[in-house]
């Protein structure tokens, strides 16, 4: 009995987070370490991941020695990031919505997020980015400001 409830939660977590968000794609190891070689960010740089899922980019991220903080939804990809960033007491991983993080203080932030949820996202981005931060966007572009650089899958943008 117990295992059908574990399955009905679960399945209803997915549910969730599919009709809220972008569902779980992973990203690329060798990607990820081409941002940090793309973009030159100060030694303390503020890193926010918008849709961290397994957290790979903050882990990259925190072994570097930035600073980090990463927004997720699902329940299941916060707990797994929130084991792989015990190593690193300064790392941070929220479960809320990437709508509700503020990116202010960020000197970069990275997304892979579907194409629907990108206009909404530019807005939130245009109003809320420091200037001389960075926007690195994985395969999907924003509907309308200028890539300033780009890689096999990854759009950057400067603020």
């Amino acid at each position: 009995m117990i295992v059908i409830w574990v399955i009905a939660l679960l399945a209803s977590l997915f549910c969730y987070v599919v009709f809220f968000g972008a569902p779980y794609v992973p990203t690329f190891k060798r990607d990820l370490e081409k941002i940090f070689s793309e973009v030159s960010l100060p030694k303390n740089a503020l890193i926010i991941d918008l849709g961290s899922g397994d957290g790979k980019l903050l882990v990259l991220a925190a072994k570097k020695g930035y600073r980090v903080v990463g927004y997720e939804i699902n329940p299941i990809l916060w707990f797994i990031t929130k084991l792989r960033l015990l190593k690193y007491p300064e790392a941070q991983v929220r479960l809320k919505s990437m709508w509700q993080a503020d990116v202010s203080q960020a000197d970069l932030v990275f997304t892979f997020l579907a194409t629907k949820f990108m206009p909404k996202l530019e807005k939130k981005l245009k109003k809320e980015m420091k200037p001389g931060s960075f926007f690195a966007s994985y395969v999907f572009e924003l509907p309308s400001l200028e890539v300033t650089k780009k890689t096999t899958n990854t759009h950057f943008y400067r603020f």
